[in-house]
């Protein structure tokens, strides 16, 4: 069967910054950071106890910091199998959302239970059912093995976050690699972007780059991996992340005048009557000239 891309949109997320849900005050300072986009986390952040009043609070800054416009705005909620995945959307769906990360996604069924649970209360608050986006976080073998069928079991599946980056933490555990310096991982972050792309999802994202704060080598250096891999952005846990990480995935000044010379001078070339030319010393054809193009569109749809 032909898969149609899903939300063809999408924009592109190079930065995406997690906030605690329960402090309110780093909520509504986060957006002078300048991420592409903000996760508030009721998750792993947020002790038990506090749950139900982080809601709230998360609600309350959604709010807030819609009129803005920017950056986007989505919610790392707790995972189904905690049985408190429901009372976080009650509380935080709201026409100034844009997306909901759901942690330790293992499979489609887990998509599918979030979605039926979205399309009701989308419908209910009145707004568009199928707006808000679900951004499944592959954090277990279970998860690396499903990820393609995660990705396909609804169309709201807008985003895919391989989280492999750490040597501890949910999928070290899961699949038992100890570091990831090497190759360790480079199984995992290979089939979820391939699974992800297959999808038709073209803005795939990875998990911590780098828990290493004022490693700034490190964070990029591991950017700079998931971007080769084919990532289009990472979730960050500090703002001094942020600038390396648009430098990282976000096209350089440098790359859209190159682009812009391929596409003059092939397109002259065809005017001439031939589609290969040869440009600052290197054969080119329709292929790049493609290429070109596509990548001028993707500089167009980052975010400031």
């Amino acid at each position: 069967m032909p898969v149609a891309l899903k939300h063809p949109s999408q924009p592109p997320l190079r930065s995406l910054l997690y906030v605690p849900g329960n402090k309110l005050e780093w909520m509504r300072k986060a957006p002078k950071y300048g991420s592409d986009a903000l996760i508030f986390d009721l998750e792993d952040s947020v002790p038990p106890e506090q749950k139900a009043d982080s809601r709230k609070l998360v609600r309350r800054a959604i709010d807030e910091l819609r009129p803005l416009g920017r950056p986007r705005l989505l919610v790392r909620i707790n995972d189904v199998r905690t049985g408190r995945a429901e009372a976080d959307l009650e509380a935080i769906v709201a026409a100034g959302l844009f997306g909901v990360q759901l942690p330790k996604t293992d499979g489609p069924e887990d998509i599918r239970q979030l979605d039926a649970v979205l399309n009701r209360i989308e419908e209910r608050a009145g707004l568009p059912v199928g707006r808000i986006f679900i951004m499944p976080l592959i954090e277990s073998a279970q998860g690396v093995r499903n990820a393609y069928e995660t990705a396909m079991a609804a169309s709201r599946v807008g985003y895919l976050t391989a989280a492999a980056g750490g040597s501890v933490g949910d999928m070290a555990l899961s699949v038992g690699f100890r570091e990831t310096t090497g190759l360790e991982t480079s199984y995992i972050f290979g089939k979820i972007v391939v699974d992800a792309r297959a999808a038709g999802i073209t803005n795939p994202c990875t998990g911590l780059v780098s828990d290493a704060i004022h490693d700034l080598a490190a964070v990029r250096l591991r950017a700079q991996r998931a971007r080769n891999f084919g990532y289009m952005g990472t979730n960050l846990i500090h703002p001094s992340h942020i600038q390396l990480t648009h430098e990282v995935f976000g096209p350089s000044q440098a790359d859209i005048e190159y682009w812009k010379g391929l596409v003059e001078a092939v397109e002259a070339g065809q005017r001439r009557g031939t589609s290969v030319v040869v440009y600052k010393g290197t054969m080119m054809d329709i292929a790049h000239l493609n290429h070109a193009r596509e990548m001028l569109k993707l500089a167009q749809d980052y975010p400031g």
